[in-house]
């Protein structure tokens, strides 16, 4: 029943969020503001889009204190966004780490720990730039969940450095002895990695890999739509268009992407026409590439769904 609800609410939010975004579209309008896209721009966006996800390789390469290459990084990180485009459940996210693991040889419970740190440090980032722009435009983003989300899991990542023995006490209150033994090297990683010195090189990062992806966006709206070169509409849709991939609702984004694209673009006075067209071609010049990047790589790695669905358990043995 609760997997029917959660289905049926999602599905709602894409059909509304398809709604907003389509309200006043002019189907002839749509079509000669796609037809603008000259095929240069729409080429370097495309390479572009593959090629910012170098930096968040790098990344996970740190994280992975060196275990991985670089080149393996990038793969994982492919392989994530690829299967989170297409399946619900945030399945990527198990997927990158069952990849670490394969091509490092550390447990489960490492690879999860660095996958740990990478979305909780996006998160941050997110928060930021979604403070930032919500005062720079002074639109009223709704930044409270997440707020409350990112400052639970720092109050509690503060427990672990300053009193262990109550965080690793919460334990108790976990079922199952697997679960519990897994719960317990997840928490000792953390806690070995709770230095100062690891979080701001993770900040910085984050921050590289952040950049990497609003010079995506620049490239995007400023050359390839044409749209005005402005570091406001940039940061504002940049955002807004994350803010709304965080909701969720269909795999990839669909429709809640296009929705916020629209509104963003709406604050600086885009017509629904050319905000649509721009948010349809940015979307699906990512989407394809990464996706079939991605899930060619996990064919070739010899990783399977079905063994992704029944492995995708903490018990799982490292």
């Amino acid at each position: 029943m609760r997997a029917r609800l959660s289905l049926f609410l999602r599905l709602a939010l894409t059909g509304g969020c398809l709604a907003y975004a389509l309200w006043g579209v002019d189907l002839a309008g749509l079509a000669h503001a796609l037809g603008a896209f000259r095929a240069g721009p729409v080429i370097v966006y495309t390479a572009l889009g593959l090629l910012v996800v170098v930096l968040p390789g790098l990344r996970l390469r740190y994280l992975m204190a060196g275990a991985v290459g670089p080149v393996t990084g990038v793969w994982a990180c492919l392989i994530g966004l690829a299967l989170n485009n297409v399946l619900p459940a945030r399945l990527g996210e198990m997927a990158k780490a069952f990849y670490l693991r394969k091509e490092s040889g550390a447990s489960l419970g490492r690879a999860l720990e660095a996958v740990f740190w990478e979305r909780f440090f996006d998160l941050n980032a997110l928060l930021v730039l979604g403070a930032a722009v919500a005062a720079l435009m002074g639109q009223g983003l709704v930044l409270f969940p997440l707020l409350a989300l990112v400052g639970g899991v720092w109050c509690f990542l503060l427990l672990l450095r300053l009193r262990p023995g109550a965080a690793h006490g919460l334990l108790r209150l976990v079922p199952m002895e697997r679960l519990r033994l897994f719960g317990a090297e997840m928490l000792g990683l953390l806690q070995a990695n709770l230095r100062l010195g690891f979080l701001c090189r993770l900040g910085l990062w984050t921050g590289a890999a952040w950049s990497g992806y609003l010079v995506l966006y620049g490239v995007g709206l400023c050359w390839m739509a044409g749209l005005p070169v402005d570091a406001r509409l940039v940061l504002t849709v940049f955002a807004v268009a994350t803010l709304g991939f965080a909701l969720p609702g269909a795999p990839g984004g669909m429709g809640v992407y296009e929705a916020s694209m629209v509104l963003a673009l709406g604050w600086f006075g885009v017509d629904r026409d050319r905000a649509f067209a721009v948010a349809l071609a940015m979307h699906l010049l990512q989407y394809i590439p990464v996706t079939a990047t991605g899930l060619w790589r996990l064919g070739a790695s010899g990783l399977r769904l079905d063994e992704l669905r029944g492995r995708a358990s903490p018990d799982a043995k490292g």
